[in-house]
C-alpha cells in the first residue's frame, strides 16, 4: 500500500466512524450552500463528498421528478446514513455511488451544478479536480462549495510549534484553498468565471481543557501531502504536546481560547 492509498484508508475510516455526524453546524453548513445558486426542476446535479446526502436531499427536492441528483463519497458509512435518510424520505431521484474522487469520470457536459460542502481539501491535486469538475459541467454551469480559511481551527497553533521546536514542516489542510485569493486563482486557471466568494466567521471561544484537547500530541495528522509526524520519536511528540499546551495556556481570556472558524461560500461559472 503507497503513502497515498494509506492516506485514502484513514480519510475512510475517519468518516465511517462518525456515525452521529448530522447535527446543526454540519446542517446548516451545508444547506447555505444550496441557498447560494438558484436552481430549477429538471436539474442534474453533482454532489461530490456527499457525506450523509445533506445537500443532495435538498437538491433533489428542487430538481424534482425530471431532475436527478448524483451523490459520490469515499465513506460507506456516510452513504448508509445517507441511503437511509432517502428512503425514509422516499425519494427516487438520487443516485448515490460509493468512490474516491480519483477514481470516477463523467462525460462532458454532465451537470447544471456541482456542490462540495468543505470537502475540496481533503483532495490531493486540487487544480486536477477543478479541471474535471469544469469538464463535466454544462456551459454557464455553476460551482459551488466551502472551505475554510488558513487561520480556522487551532491548526497554525501546531503547525508553527512543529517548525519552532522540531524544525519540521506540518502541512496545514486549509493552506491551498485558504484565502479568496487562492480560490479565486485556482478557479481561474481552470477556466471559471464570474467567481463569487462569501465569507463568514462561526467561530467560538473553547475551555482550555477543550482547546488542549484538540491535539493530543499523537502522529494522527490526516493530510493528503503527508504526515511528518509519524517520524518523530514519543519523546520529540511530548515536548511539542506540553509546548502546545502552554501556548493554549497563554491564549486564554476570561471567556476561553477563541477558535477561528472563517469559512469561504464559493460559486464560480463555466
Amino acid at each position: 500500500m503507497t503513502e497515498f492509498d494509506n492516506y485514502k484508508q484513514q480519510v475512510t475510516t475517519f468518516f465511517d466512524n462518525r456515525t452521529q455526524y448530522d447535527n446543526d453546524f454540519t446542517y446548516n453548513r451545508a444547506i447555505k450552500l444550496v441557498e447560494c445558486v438558484p436552481l430549477s426542476p429538471g436539474e442534474k446535479i453533482l454532489d461530490v463528498a456527499t457525506g450523509t446526502g445533506i445537500i443532495a436531499i435538498a437538491a433533489s427536492k428542487i430538481a424534482g421528478d425530471t431532475g436527478k441528483v448524483i451523490g459520490i463519497d469515499i465513506s460507506p458509512g456516510m452513504l448508509a446514513q445517507a441511503r437511509a435518510k432517502i428512503a425514509e424520505a422516499q425519494i427516487n431521484n438520487i443516485q448515490l455511488i460509493e468512490s474516491d474522487i480519483d477514481n470516477i469520470d463523467f462525460p462532458e457536459n454532465s451537470f447544471e451544478t456541482i456542490f462540495c460542502s468543505s470537502s475540496i481539501p481533503w483532495f490531493k491535486n486540487i487544480p486536477a479536480v477543478f479541471d474535471a469538475w469544469y469538464r463535466w459541467l454544462k456551459p454557464g454551469g455553476k460551482i459551488v462549495f466551502s472551505c475554510y480559511s488558513q487561520e480556522s481551527f487551532l491548526t497554525p497553533l501546531i503547525v508553527r510549534l512543529c517548525r519552532e521546536v522540531c524544525d519540521m514542516t506540518l502541512p496545514d489542510w486549509n493552506s491551498i484553498t485558504g484565502t479568496p485569493e487562492k480560490c479565486c486563482n485556482l478557479l481561474e486557471q481552470a477556466g471559471f468565471k464570474n467567481i463569487k466568494i462569501t465569507t463568514e466567521q462561526i467561530g467560538h471561544y473553547l475551555t482550555v481543557d477543550t482547546a488542549k484537547q484538540t491535539w493530543q500530541g499523537d502522529r494522527i495528522w490526516i493530510n493528503p501531502q503527508g504526515n511528518p509526524l509519524t517520524k518523530l520519536s514519543t519523546q520529540q511528540l511530548q515536548t511539542l504536546k506540553t509546548a502546545y499546551d502552554l501556548e493554549i495556556e497563554k491564549l486564554a481570556t476570561n471567556q476561553g481560547v477563541w477558535q477561528d472558524i472563517t469559512i469561504f461560500f464559493v460559486v464560480a461559472q463555466k
